[in-house]
This record gives C-alpha cells, structure tokens and sequence, in this order.
C-alpha cells in the first residue's frame, strides 16, 4: 500500500445526532476490526481500485459494504432499491458526471454522505450538503473508517 498524505477531513458544520444503522454496535464498545460492525456503507468511486481499497478496508472493520458503484447509473440504481443504507462515500466525479443527485436522493432517506473527492471544494459541498464530512483525496483508507465511525 502507498502511503497518502492528506489534508484532515472537514466537516463546517456539525448536525445533530443522525439516526444510526439497524443493528450496528455502539461505538463506544467497538474494537480495532469492529469499528463498522454491522453497517452497511454505499461506496461510489469511479476509480476501481481506490474502491476497492476502500471496500477492503471497511469490510475489515465489519461492515457490508454495497457497491462499489463505479458509475453515476449504478449509484442511483442502489439509492432508489429502498435497501437500508447506514452511510455513503462518494466520490464527487464519476467519469465526467457529478454525484450530486444521487447525494440528493439519499439525503432524502436520511443516509449520512462523506464525500472522498479531489474535485470540488469543502465550501461547494457543505453549500449542498450541509451535515457531510469532505475528505479531499488522497485519504488513507483508516481515516475514512475513522470519518465514518463519527458519521454514524
């Protein structure tokens, strides 16, 4: 694995608590490995392996990870399923079109967004999404699972 080095990951504004995942573990009592135990977390990258690392990295921490969807098409088709969705990673630029609506869609159903992207800045996104976290890539795989971890 390369190593990245990466601004922090900003959230401007910090929301309330969000409603948690179905049958998730408090964090409180999460150990190295269960940190996501039991969630469920949409992964949207158009870069198969970043994905992929993120997949690997999240389904080592216990959570069933949906996705990747590496096109806007796929990310709406798992959006619009109705299937409980705990938190999503989005990747801002899907070959050319932006993630936006389907950010949107799964706002509407309550789904926390950590936005992991190079394009767009952490004001663009927090003017759209105000409760999301930005991470600006590169990100280390850990502190996204961190990020999550705060997320939900």
């Amino acid at each position: 694995m390369i190593a990245h080095l990466a601004p922090p990951c900003l959230r401007l504004q910090t929301g309330g608590d969000r409603p948690g995942g179905h049958h998730a573990a408090p964090m409180s009592r999460a150990h190295p490995g269960e940190r996501l135990l039991g969630r469920r977390v949409l992964i949207v990258e158009d870069q198969a392996l970043l994905a992929l690392e993120m997949q690997f990295a999240f389904e080592d921490e216990g959570a069933e990870v949906l996705g990747p969807a590496l096109t806007l098409e796929a990310a709406r088709a798992v959006a619009l399923a109705g299937e409980p969705i705990d938190a999503a990673v989005l990747d801002v630029d899907l070959i050319g079109h932006e993630v936006y609506p389907v950010a949107a869609l799964l706002q509407k159903r309550g789904v926390p967004l950590l936005f992991h992207t190079a394009h767009g800045t952490v004001a663009e996104l927090h003017a759209l999404f105000p409760d999301a976290v930005t991470c600006i890539k590169p990100t280390l795989p850990d502190t996204l699972v961190r990020r999550l971890v705060t997320l939900i």
